[in-house]
């Protein structure tokens, strides 16, 4: 609703951010899957918001399909990245299709964020009846089982090709929240500390909840991120150099630079030396940019730089209009 009233109140801007998108969008220059040059040291697909549930295929097919298509794939790719809204209602038979999904059709290891929707949302539509503790220990036993690891709670870190991945999740304290999340000392003082022991090397924070007013977040999708008066995340990271702040959740679609400096709701954007990443919704129609699912995004790292590239998992059609290249520190 609140997404709906906001495009209601700023359609100017909804239907300019669509317009400067789509008209220039060269998406037929690389059919495949590939990396923008040779010298690549990590290549990383990211998507969020795949939204699965048991019964609707669409979206299961959806999936399936970008991770099938990355078999075919010139580049190497690494691994990927599905940044939170893994499910729809928290049940437990979503969730295993979804871990099901990834084992399965997946070539390389899937890095998973819990969303809104996998904890916040339990008992939405009467689809499931735990509690939110219930569904975040639900995913903890879930992850765990397909990474092998033995994690308490649901942030944690992992390396891919020797780059740190930081996942950071819903505490539910007192509990918790239908739409946003909440963030313990204890899981603040982890991330400090991952932030810390990188030193210096590009670190990638996934967490599926914007930080307050980036990417937009205030005009897409207003209380839809993580409020900085009690959870400030951003001094945090602001500390470190090279660290990139990976997030889903409020549903705007991928937009073109030219978009992006007219409505002043990128895609990729930097304040004070943290880069800060907004992922379209994989499995549900977008807004304020390109509007049809399966959209995310290609990170590539090099040695002097982290290249973004917005494409189409399931079509493998890329926007060119909306890449960006960051330098590194």
């Amino acid at each position: 609703m609140k997404v709906f009233q906001s495009i209601m109140s700023n359609f100017t801007t909804f239907l300019m951010a669509i317009i400067l998108t789509v008209i220039p969008y060269a998406g037929l220059e690389l059919p495949v899957i590939d990396n923008a040059e040779d010298d690549c040291l990590m290549t990383v697909e990211l998507i969020s918001d795949v939204h699965i549930e048991e019964n609707e295929l669409f979206r299961q097919f959806f999936m399936i399909s970008g991770l099938t298509n990355l078999r075919f794939a010139k580049a190497d790719v690494d691994a990927v990245v599905i940044d939170g809204d893994i499910t729809n209602y928290a049940d437990e038979p979503s969730l295993a299709k979804y871990y099901d999904i990834i084992s399965k059709y997946s070539p390389v290891p899937v890095i998973t964020a819990a969303g809104n929707h996998d904890i916040g949302h339990v008992g939405d539509r009467d689809v499931t009846d735990i509690t939110r503790e219930e569904a975040k220990a639900n995913f903890i036993r879930y992850n765990n089982e397909y990474m092998g690891t033995d994690n308490t709670e649901n942030y944690y870190v992992t390396e891919i090709n020797g780059y740190k991945f930081i996942v950071l999740g819903d505490d539910v304290i007192d509990g918790g929240h239908w739409d946003g999340m909440d963030i313990s000392p204890e899981q603040m003082a982890f991330l400090d500390s991952e932030l810390a022991s990188a030193n210096g090397e590009p670190v990638f924070v996934c967490c599926h909840w914007p930080v307050d007013g980036k990417n937009g977040q205030e005009i897409i999708y207003p209380d839809g991120q993580i409020e900085l008066d009690k959870n400030d995340i951003k001094s945090v990271m602001e500390k470190y150099e090279n660290v990139f702040y990976i997030s889903g959740h409020i549903h705007g679609g991928i937009k073109s630079t030219a978009a992006a400096d007219f409505c002043e709701m990128a895609n990729v954007e930097q304040e004070n030396g943290v880069t800060y990443v907004s992922l379209p919704t994989y499995g549900i129609v977008n807004s304020f940019g390109y509007p049809w699912s399966g959209t995310g995004i290609q990170m590539e790292v090099y040695e002097e730089k982290v290249i973004f590239r917005p494409r189409n998992f399931i079509t493998n059609a890329w926007f060119t209009n909306a890449v960006y290249e960051i330098p590194l520190a």
